[in-house]
């Protein structure tokens, strides 16, 4: 029985949002005063465009799922690139877990300007609210959490701002120190790379989307269109006004973390200070969410490997020859079985021509049975090469029973903990996790994903590829290449020259 979802665009809009719009709006200024205005513009309205697009993407390819609601990127891997899946879930291991981290580091820095105490104190104290609610399994039920981080964020946003005309707009004089404004030029060029890292960090959303599909009420393209498109405007906004307001105020002094530039002892900062500490708290679980999921995958997929060297293959259904079997029969089989078809499927290529009168929606073929290298995507071919699944076949959902749930909860989150109280560059972990992870969540996934599968649904049915989809598709393989092109080149500037604060 298919699972039917509760949330709403509205909601789903807002854990979007909070996903994207997080602590890296803090580095924006920072990422102006590398690149100038002109060219800090173009770059971040590059990434909102090419991390806008690789959602969508992502949302397409999970419409030729049988169920979309069973979708993920492990679900996506199976049924396009098998052999590759654990690297896929390493690329959003990387990305969550730096993430994560950052927030920790930010965490640790900020609680002791507002109450005192150690940084190390801090991080461990936060654990209190951290680990009761990346305990909860449902992203929607982060959305109050989330609305709470937005309207923290929102009054920093305002602070940034305020300033911005309080001190350079309606003053005559500046009253604080400014370096020189650059307009048109690039100030760093070996830090140009580096800053279009941290703005594709920021604009990072993907590793919460199928969550978000999956839970939405009517996860239709148009719904989920809005969503998209709604969250990646709103980010917009806060960061192209953060990121102008900051470095328009400081020029070149401005520093890695833009709420470091203001004055410590002002009241406002300390009111902005207590938001972004409670946004920190309270968004940490909607990293950590998609991060377990991963976890989760990788250890599903080597144990599928284990079982299918470990006993034949059983790919009936037989349920009542299957009733006394112990709990890790269960497991194995339906392991075994998973790989099975994704084997099969390479091997058991037809050619099929239907009459377009006799299809309807119930008779779509499963599009988790195509195996897509097999696909020849030209409009001017022959025939469409696709591969039938066995009767009644369905995706089948990645198992995360209670157990692996929590076992998983509380042996990573301890993890980020230990690493974080060593941790100190803020601005060299979004550097680095927006180099790799990022890019490669952002661009690099749903580039390979949408080659493949968009369009697969019309090839299974005996339909063309249409011009539309075509586009998507060309369009998909060039945002991957965009994503390893990027990747490649902000690693090398990062891990050369690093990050200046």
């Amino acid at each position: 029985m298919r699972s039917v979802g509760t949330a709403t665009v509205g909601s789903s809009t807002i854990n979007l949002t909070k996903t994207i719009v997080g602590a890296g709006m803090l580095a924006i200024p920072f990422v102006f005063k590398n690149d100038g205005v002109l060219v800090g513009v173009l770059l971040t309205i590059l990434a909102a465009t090419t991390s806008g697009f690789g959602l969508f993407v992502l949302a397409k390819c999970s419409k030729v799922l049988s169920n979309p609601r069973t979708s993920s990127f492990f679900t996506l891997c199976m049924i396009t690139y098998p052999s590759l899946s654990p690297l896929f879930d390493i690329a959003m291991i990387v990305q969550c877990f730096g993430v994560g981290l950052s927030y920790l580091v930010l965490i640790g820095d900020i609680f002791p300007s507002l109450f005192g105490g150690k940084r190390n104190f801090w991080i461990l104290a936060s654990s209190l609210i951290v680990w009761p609610l990346c305990s909860l399994k449902k992203m929607d039920s982060l959305r109050y959490s989330s609305i709470i981080g937005l309207l923290a964020l929102s009054y920093i946003f305002l602070l940034v701002v305020s300033m911005f005309f309080i001190n350079t707009v309606f003053s005559e004089n500046d009253l604080v120190e400014r370096g020189p404004v650059n307009w048109l030029q690039v100030y760093s060029w070996k830090g140009l790379f580096s800053s279009f890292s941290i703005v594709i960090f920021a604009y990072t959303g993907s590793m919460n989307l199928f969550s978000i599909i999956n839970e939405l009420e009517d996860n239709s393209m148009t719904q989920i269109n809005k969503i998209v498109n709604s969250s990646i405007a709103i980010s917009s906004f806060f960061f192209l006004s953060v990121g102008i307001a900051g470095y328009l105020t400081y020029g070149s002094n401005t520093l890695g973390n833009i709420l470091l530039n203001y004055d410590q002892n002002s009241p406002w900062l300390y009111v902005a200070n207590f938001c972004l500490a409670s946004m920190l708290v309270l968004s940490f679980p909607l990293l950590f969410h998609p991060l377990r999921i991963a976890v989760n995958n990788l250890f599903v997929y080597f144990r599928m490997k284990q079982a299918m060297g470990e006993q034949p293959l059983d790919l009936s259904d037989n349920d009542e020859e299957n009733e006394n079997q112990p709990e890790d029969y269960y497991f194995n089989s339906s392991a075994a079985s998973l790989v099975a078809t994704a084997t099969r499927t390479s091997m058991a290529s037809i050619v099929m021509t239907i009459d377009e009168d006799d299809i309807n929606d119930d008779d779509r073929l499963l599009a988790s049975s195509i195996h897509a290298s097999d696909i020849d995507v030209d409009n001017d071919m022959n025939s469409d090469i696709i591969t039938l699944p066995e009767p009644g076949e369905e995706e089948q959902h990645v198992s995360f029973p209670d157990y692996r749930f929590y076992a998983i909860t509380f042996s990573v989150l301890p993890l980020m903990y230990v690493i974080s109280l060593r941790l100190k560059s803020f601005a060299f972990v979004l550097a680095l996790v927006g180099a790799t992870g990022s890019t490669s969540m952002s661009f690099t996934l749903p580039g390979l994903f949408g080659y493949k599968l968009i369009g697969s649904d019309s090839l299974a049915v005996g339909q063309m590829i249409s011009k539309r989809d075509n586009f998507y598709k060309k369009c998909s393989l060039l945002l991957s290449w965009f994503g390893i092109i990027v990747m490649l080149l902000s690693l090398y500037v990062t891990i050369k020259y690093g990050t200046e604060n």
